[in-house]
């Protein structure tokens, strides 16, 4: 799928109402978000399944944001299974090679699952909004962290530096799948 076709997708509240699973609720629950950066800031994030896909115990999809506002704030979390761990790996490469775009800041974190990339970017769709991402191979799945910053003076700001996001990733990644 094109990233604007996901886009889009997201933006309709995807293809069919979905109800977030449980282990996508024991691998990334939202007291993560709070542990890093402080509950006062973490105050009404919610997470909701994304309808992209079925959550089960090898795939997530889902939201994490204060609001109901699809245009802005929000962190996209995506669990993909691979056929195995070093299609993993091989996943997170690609990603990191990545497509020449205008990405920034990239680093290669250590200790963060088999292999990790953490790079900022700004979206090519929309001046006002950047991207902060944080994709890494645990086991056999691709873990994707994406937190999308929208430049619209709203008061639903909670991720404010993408060491945060990779903070949050650490954590996941520690705990390991379920």
């Amino acid at each position: 799928m094109s990233r604007l076709a996901l886009v889009l997708l997201l933006a309709s509240g995807g293809a069919a109402a979905a109800e977030p699973s449980a282990w996508c609720d024991a691998l990334f629950p939202v007291g993560d978000i709070a542990a890093v950066i402080g509950a006062e800031r973490a105050a009404g994030i919610e997470r909701r399944a994304s309808g992209v896909v079925a959550e089960d115990a090898h795939r997530c999809s889902r939201l994490y944001s204060i609001g109901e506002d699809r245009f802005s704030d929000e962190l996209v979390f995506m669990v993909s299974p691979a056929r195995d761990a070093a299609g993993a790996v091989r996943t997170i490469e690609s990603i990191a090679r990545g497509d020449g775009g205008r990405r920034f800041g990239e680093s290669r974190p250590e200790g963060l699952g088999a292999a990790a990339v953490h790079f900022r970017a700004p979206d090519p769709l929309a001046s006002h909004r950047m991207e902060f991402n944080v994709s890494f191979a645990l086991e056999d799945r691709v873990i994707e962290l994406r937190y999308f910053n929208v430049d619209d003076g709203k008061q639903n700001k909670y991720i404010q530096a993408s060491s945060e996001l990779e903070a949050i990733a650490r954590r996941i990644a520690e705990r390991g799948l379920p």
